[in-house]
């Protein structure tokens, strides 16, 4: 019988290797949270006292609003532990109180137009374009100042309708392409882009530049009128300037330190003059050669005023800060009567036309307002 051989035996498997142990893990630093950008009061105190004579709309919400909407804590209470007390114009319940205990603290206090300017939008380098007439510029884009208005707070005009437009405004008249220009942009808009829609008066708020009456030089014509329709009727100012724009006037005005009175002729070519007049305080009045009120006031300054102001203002007769300041005072006032000055100034406006007078007239010429 063949030997059988013994099996071989099966080598023993061989042992993996071991793993090392895994180092023991450092314990994190725990990281500061970082601020949220949109709430840089957070944990501040503030405190509001009197009305706002002007208050942009393009903001939705009010003066305090803005504020609590960036993380502050709004109180009524003044002491030591508030970051700001903000006044604004127009009086209000405990603001004369408010702004001595406030002065007597040391606490910082801002005044209604720099508190516009600290939470106004930045529009550096946006692009804006424009759809539809416009009651504040009738000629457009060709007189300038819309495009002025637009520079002077760092955004660029353009005719390009695409996703990288910031603003289209949509002024209150009609114009060429309006509708198409609109639907284009919703368009736009359904495909992502960010472009913001806004109406004529969304847009003055928001080009509007608060600068300090006497800032010698800083003032030009153009950011006077910017600044000037956030304090008169919109469209009364708009048909000022359309008026100065049409035809030569010849303004008798006297001025001096206190008050300013001035004849001036009606638009509609039927020999109507106005006798209008404002003060440093903003009282204002315009009569006609009756002494009745004009009927262009209606509980505001009248277009009539308007073109006495803006035409002294842009042939330099009168300051553009302090035309703008007395203006600004007007604002919310109704008009009053002072017939002994409207009936001597018409008697002083005959007098001057019969050649009687001496009293020689400003006058204005249409092409200074329309590249301003």
């Amino acid at each position: 019988m063949p030997t059988k051989t013994a099996a071989k035996p099966k080598p023993k498997p061989t042992a993996k290797p071991r793993k090392p142990a895994p180092k023991p893990k450092s314990k994190a630093k725990p990281k500061k949270p970082a601020p949220k950008l949109d709430r840089p009061w957070a944990g501040q105190r503030w405190a509001f006292f009197g009305e706002f004579a002007v208050w942009p709309a393009y903001h939705g919400t009010s003066s305090d609003g803005v504020a609590a909407r960036r993380g502050a804590l709004i109180t009524d209470v003044v002491d030591d532990r508030l970051a700001c007390v903000v006044l604004g114009d127009h009086r209000g319940t405990g603001r004369s109180e408010a702004q001595k205990k406030a002065e007597k603290l040391g606490l910082k206090i801002l005044d209604e137009a720099a508190y516009r300017a600290l939470v106004r939008v930045d529009l550096t380098g946006k692009r804006f374009a424009f759809a539809g007439g416009f009651d504040c510029s009738p000629a457009g884009l060709d007189d300038g100042l819309l495009g002025k208005m637009v520079a002077a707070v760092g955004g660029e005009v353009t005719t390009d309708i695409d996703d990288k437009l910031g603003y289209l405004v949509i002024g209150n008249r009609r114009g060429d392409k309006k509708i198409a220009t609109i639907n284009k942009v919703k368009k736009l808009i359904e495909a992502g882009a960010t472009t913001a829609m806004i109406e004529e008066e969304a847009f003055l708020d928001l080009v509007r530049l608060d600068r300090p009456a006497g800032a010698g030089g800083e003032l030009d014509f153009a950011g006077f009128i910017s600044q000037l329709y956030g304090h008169v009727d919109k469209g009364k100012l708009g048909r000022a300037l359309d008026m100065l724009r049409k035809d030569r006037f010849q303004l008798y005005t006297q001025l001096d330190g206190e008050h300013l009175v001035g004849v001036v002729r009606s638009q509609s070519g039927s020999g109507n003059v106005y006798a209008s007049w404002l003060n440093f305080e903003g009282h204002y009045g315009c009569a006609q050669p009756d002494l009745e009120d004009c009927m262009g006031l209606q509980g505001a300054t009248c277009k009539h005023l308007m073109v006495l102001v803006v035409g002294l203002a842009r042939t330099g007769q009168m300051a553009l800060p302090q035309a703008l300041q007395w203006m600004r005072a007007a604002s919310g006032k109704g008009p009053r009567k002072n017939n002994e000055l409207c009936a001597e100034t018409f008697i002083r406006y005959k007098g001057a036309e019969a050649g009687e007078v001496d009293w020689r007239p400003t006058e204005t010429i249409p092409e200074d307002f329309y590249a301003v």
